[in-house]
């Protein structure tokens, strides 16, 4: 099993120079660091992916929540077109909501 906190953790580094060079803010709820995953790639690579995304379409905010359920990633940006959501759930553990006013939330299952 490898620790969830080390990927978030490896990913928040790595993006928060992105957030802060777009004036975009960057939160992250992460209650429980003892989380684990069996496959961490299944999880690393759309998240990395997904982020950085966010971070581009975003306004001004773009945040992060870890949970047992899986990951969350919420951004405040123009919402997506039906085409631009299917390509984006493409992973079988992402799924993709886009909606105008509200933004995107991106969801990847642990």
């Amino acid at each position: 099993m490898y620790r969830i906190s080390a990927i978030i953790e490896d990913a928040f580094r790595e993006f928060l120079p992105l957030a802060e060079k777009r004036r975009v803010g960057f939160d992250l709820d992460f209650p429980d660091p003892t989380l684990r995953v069996e496959r961490p790639s299944l999880v690393r690579n759309p998240l990395n992916e997904q982020l950085k995304l966010a971070i581009e379409r975003a306004e001004k905010r773009v945040s992060l929540a870890v949970s047992r359920a899986g990951i969350v990633i919420r951004d405040d940006g123009v919402a997506l077109s039906p085409s631009e959501v299917r390509e984006l759930s493409g992973a079988e553990n992402v799924s993709v909501k886009s909606r105008v006013g509200f933004g995107t939330e991106v969801r990847i299952k642990f």
